[in-house]
């Protein structure tokens, strides 16, 4: 969790819940138990390892790299010092492996047996806003900061952006049936069923995970420049995209990985979508406000759509005549592609971020991060109502038969909701 964060955990009692722990306390003694050093130097030594590594990817300077991790330049340097002894100026050309020495001399050696290599997740939920789930619901308590969400047949694919892993849910039995070690921040998952494959995106690893769908094992890792966020496999199956906070979208070719196109972006981009007949990709750019419409194949642009707002998940209609987008300033829109023309804004607050779609696509379901709750709209009628969740929902999809909304809300749990 410290490494997914690169060593900016709020405090130690946000740490030690993180980790299923009950208080800081708690995390103390694990940590010795464990040879490591205490909080505030343990978090030091994984900022100083992320700022070696960027400076050295990136020839960032220090000042820049505390800007990035909004922290003050001054208190950086100090950082430094404190832990190290040194000065940024001495150490930022020695080489990783022995700044990495220098920190394992201080740590010691562990005074309990080593945990077992798999374990189901500890059910330990956020109790903060954590409303209780409405009338028929299941909450599965479920740590890591759940956020991303897959659906394949009855299993359930969950990112845990804070315990590198993701985990899966059986909708027959509604229970946790294992885990997948994966890596830094898994913030996104594809599925490609024909070739038994998952796609997970990890952002601070500069790499997306393919994973072997039915043994669960990481079989390859695809790098790519930057940190990813959305992954979406292509029509024919040979293309997967994805786009880094460099600003830039990347068509990648497989099973090899390498990037076949690449196309500027006006900013992050965090959520991409297919047309139904597969030659077009539309790119939300988020801050930016637009939605730009690309060709498949050379990723280059034919339209630009500029709703205005903050533009997040979005989708095509099975007959590829609408375009649905969940618009973190305004609700949800509805784009008409023949002519571009936005046609419907259903305006309510909370910064809707994931969406998904019923399959006869009357009914249009999207996450308030900030709200709560999942708004529900009609999309004949354009009326709303609202499904309580607290915390914060995130990614979001409807099981196979379409009578069970499954909600993973990065607060500590995953909500299973009858539609």
């Amino acid at each position: 969790m410290l490494v997914c964060d690169n060593g900016r955990v709020a405090s130690a009692d946000a740490l030690a819940a993180g980790l299923g722990l009950r208080n800081r306390y708690q995390l103390g003694r694990l940590l010795r138990s464990e040879g490591l050093p205490p909080y505030d130097v343990l978090t030091g030594w994984v900022s100083l390892l992320y700022w070696r590594l960027e400076a050295e990817r990136t020839n960032s300077t220090l000042v820049e790299l505390s800007q990035r991790s909004h922290v003050a330049p001054e208190t950086s340097y100090r950082l430094v010092r404190r832990i190290t002894g040194s000065r940024w100026s001495d150490i930022k050309d020695q080489p990783t492996q022995e700044i990495l020495g220098r920190f394992l001399q201080q740590c010691g050696h562990r005074t309990r047996a080593p945990r077992p290599a798999w374990r189901p997740p500890r059910q330990v939920a956020d109790s903060r806003d954590s409303a209780e789930p409405s009338s028929g619901s299941l909450r599965l308590p479920l740590s890591g900061a759940p956020v991303a969400v897959a659906m394949d047949g009855e299993q359930i694919y969950i990112g845990r952006g804070h315990a590198a892993s993701i985990e899966r849910l059986d909708t027959r039995t509604r229970r946790f049936v294992g885990t997948i070690a994966v890596g830094c921040v898994p913030s996104c998952i594809a599925i490609d069923s024909k070739r038994a494959r998952l796609f997970a995106s990890l952002q601070y690893e500069d790499a997306i995970a393919v994973i072997d769908r039915g043994s669960h094992r990481i079989v390859g890792m695809i790098a790519v420049p930057g940190d990813p966020y959305p992954v979406l496999l292509g029509h024919a199956g040979d293309r997967l995209y994805t786009t880094t906070n460099e600003d830039r979208l990347y068509a990648l070719a497989l099973p090899s990985g390498r990037i076949a196109a690449s196309l500027p972006l006006p900013a992050t981009s965090h959520f991409l979508t297919l047309h139904p007949a597969g030659h077009r990709v539309y790119v939300a750019t988020r801050a930016a406000g637009t939605v730009l419409e690309v060709d498949a194949s050379t990723l280059r642009v034919h339209r630009e759509f500029r709703p205005g707002g903050e533009t997040l998940d979005l989708r095509v209609t099975a007959d590829g005549r609408f375009l649905l987008l969940a618009n973190g300033r305004r609700g949800l829109q509805v784009l008409r592609l023949t002519d571009g023309r936005l046609l419907h804004t259903v305006e309510f607050d909370g910064r809707p971020v994931h969406m998904d779609v019923s399959a006869d696509e009357q009914t249009i379901y999207v996450s308030q991060v900030e709200g709560a709750a999942v708004a529900v709209v009609d999309r004949a009628s354009l009326s709303v109502r609202f499904l309580p969740t607290g915390g914060r929902p995130r990614g979001l999809v409807l099981s196979q038969d379409g009578r069970l909304l499954i909600v993973a809300n990065e607060a500590g749990w995953v909500d299973l909701m009858p539609v």
